[in-house]
């Protein structure tokens, strides 16, 4: 235990990397099943294998009682993070690449933001602006950029459902911190979204529930999606969750911050993405703008606290 507790931090890294590597996998998937297949069998696969897991070692955390208010909180992620995000999220992926995907995607903080200064009247620093305008002219100089080259047309269809996928997914952050009760716990909520996703998805699927059809799915499209229900499930977001109540949310929330460069160099690993001066640099951006908008001064001093030692801090 004091080994894992002195290289949590390390070990907390395999999260952004398993995150970006749904970009990856999903890739492989969309190009056997269509959206709405694509997210039942993610769904049904991870609720298959999550909710044994928490039977086993999370048991005590699972509701005494089943409330109206913990079904519409139930309902609510069901419909935006389950089924909405992910729809578009395949989606997208079937017509452009994942480092663009992931990159609109990450966008997905400032779109939060931006709807809590509308809805809440809550202000931001001057600094959160600045990220937004680096994040998100990164983000379309890549998209932009392809191949080198400067090209307008290259928006297209995959970048504007990337966008709709990053809009839900702000939808899913304010509606969900409205209805959740700080005792519900966070996994046994998203086992059960995993399996009532896959069950309301069911009459839509029609001929990918075939067997003559499974078969005809390629080994790299099941590989994709047996990694989505393992390793970002069950690995990436139960790391996610000890993470967030050993070292809290501030923390933890820095490393997605990574998933954009990681899904870049993926892409360029598996796909052969063509690594230019302006995917490098409009990653680079979109990054560097994310840790500027959206780090607290919490994280700041944690980083602060890493960078310069104590003997230093003294002088």
């Amino acid at each position: 235990m004091n080994f894992i507790n002195r290289f949590f931090t390390f070990i907390f890294l395999v999260i952004p990397v398993t995150w970006a590597g749904s970009f990856i996998a999903g890739k492989y998937v969309i190009h056997d099943i269509d959206p709405i297949g694509s997210v039942f069998w993610r769904f049904l696969l991870s609720g298959l294998l999550m909710i044994p897991v928490l039977v086993l070692f999370h048991r005590k955390a699972h509701p005494e009682k089943i409330s109206g208010a913990w079904i519409k909180h139930l309902l609510i992620v069901v419909f935006t993070a389950g089924i909405g995000y992910h729809i578009l999220f395949f989606w997208a992926l079937k017509y452009t690449s994942p480092t663009n995907t992931a990159l609109i995607i990450a966008l997905n903080p400032f779109f939060t933001a931006f709807a809590e200064i509308i809805i809440f009247k809550r202000t931001r620093p001057g600094r959160f602006y600045l990220g937004f305008l680096l994040a998100f002219s990164g983000a379309v100089w890549v998209n932009i950029s392809r191949g080198g080259h400067i090209d307008f047309s290259a928006l297209g269809a995959g970048e504007i459902l990337a966008l709709g996928a990053s809009l839900i997914w702000s939808v899913y952050t304010i509606l969900a911190k409205k209805t959740k009760h700080e005792e519900w716990d966070s996994l046994w909520i998203n086992a059960y979204n995993y399996l009532f996703t896959a069950l309301l998805l069911l009459p839509f699927v029609g001929s990918v529930i075939q067997p003559a059809f499974l078969a005809s799915v390629s080994i790299q499209a099941w590989a994709g999606l047996w990694y989505m229900a393992v390793f970002p499930t069950i690995i990436g977001y139960t790391l996610f969750y000890v993470g967030v109540q050993k070292k809290g949310p501030a923390w933890a929330a820095t490393f997605i911050y990574l998933v954009p460069s990681i899904t870049a160099n993926l892409d360029y690993l598996f796909f052969d993405a063509h690594m230019s001066f302006a995917m490098i640099s409009g990653t680079t951006l979109v990054v560097i703008g994310l840790i500027v908008g959206n780090i607290s001064y919490q994280q700041i001093l944690w980083l602060r606290s890493r960078i310069i030692s104590p003997t230093d801090t003294k002088r």
